[in-house]
């Protein structure tokens, strides 16, 4: 029995295997509310999201899409058109000093 989400193409080589690696990208999603956020510093779920495989994770490969929404949707964009950065606050992330 194969437990595993499907998240569909990775987000660097658009395979289909071993395809289980979530990445936050500092880019904001393109559907409001669905990607990642953080509770230290206020920052809203906006963030994108790439899937990537265990092979690209292996080799560092950046993404060159992003997920459209939430995963289960499996919509692809193309990073480059993300163009609204999304970042933590550091201020509020006191863990460094």
């Amino acid at each position: 029995m194969d437990d595993e989400e499907d998240f569909g193409p990775c987000c660097v080589c658009e395979g289909f295997e071993n395809v289980r690696n979530i990445v936050m990208l500092d880019k904001k999603n393109l559907e409001l509310g669905s990607g990642w956020g953080c509770l230290v510093c206020h920052l809203a779920m906006d963030g994108a999201l790439a899937v990537v495989c265990d092979d690209c994770i292996d080799a560092e490969a950046a993404p060159r899409f992003a997920v459209v929404g939430y995963l289960a949707n499996k919509q692809r964009v193309k990073i480059e058109e993300l163009t609204i950065e999304h970042k933590h606050d550091m201020r509020f992330h006191l863990e460094d000093e």
